[in-house]
């Protein structure tokens, strides 16, 4: 009778475990825009398309049925950047039309890459009277303290993101490339 009872106990507790887990997994985009937010601390060079190979690229990526609204532009964007890069802090090349052949970049060619593919993306849906990307370099903030402070490594003195913006509103959707590829977080929260 007492090892059923453990039995039980650990299966409820592995049970919580699991939501708990479960929970996070779902909430994570939540969780990161509650604890970490991203300020701007300059700006970065904003690449045009010009190799057809990239060009061809991001239209084989675009769904037939693709939706020409901001937001959806902003996913594609996304998903076209992590389709065509892996991650590596070693990357130096941050232009586009190359780092769509070396197929790797750190966070500042995440975002110069998202930030091509959006622009491109823009004019393709006739939004650029109204809507423009571009890459900056910021800083991270955990619980509103700069993260960068804590870290002696270089290449962690700034942080790579895009500004998609309303030139009209003045309107701001943030997103971190590399973040969205490495976790699946679609948005930022900028200061």
């Amino acid at each position: 009778m007492k090892k059923k009872k453990s039995t039980n106990r650990f299966a409820k507790i592995f049970i919580i475990l699991l939501l708990i887990v479960g929970a996070l997994f779902v909430f994570r985009g939540t969780i990161y825009r509650t604890t970490v937010t991203y300020k701007e601390d300059g700006s970065r060079k904003n690449y045009k398309v010009k190799d057809k190979n990239l060009a061809i690229f991001i239209e084989d990526n675009i769904n037939s049925n693709q939706a020409g609204d901001i937001e959806s532009i902003i996913d594609l964007s996304q998903e076209i950047t992590d389709a065509a890069l892996s991650y590596s802090e070693d990357a130096k090349e941050n232009d586009p039309n190359k780092t769509v052949l070396l197929r790797r970049a750190n966070a500042a060619g995440y975002a110069a890459f998202a930030a091509s593919v959006g622009n491109y993306l823009i004019d393709k849906y006739k939004l650029s009277e109204v809507w423009e990307a571009k890459p900056v370099k910021g800083k991270l903030h955990l619980f509103g303290k700069d993260m960068h402070s804590q870290f002696k490594k270089k290449s962690f003195k700034e942080y790579d993101f895009v500004i998609f913006r309303n030139k009209i509103t003045k309107k701001e959707i943030t997103i971190d490339p590399s973040l969205y590829a490495r976790q699946g977080i679609e948005r930022i929260t900028k200061q």
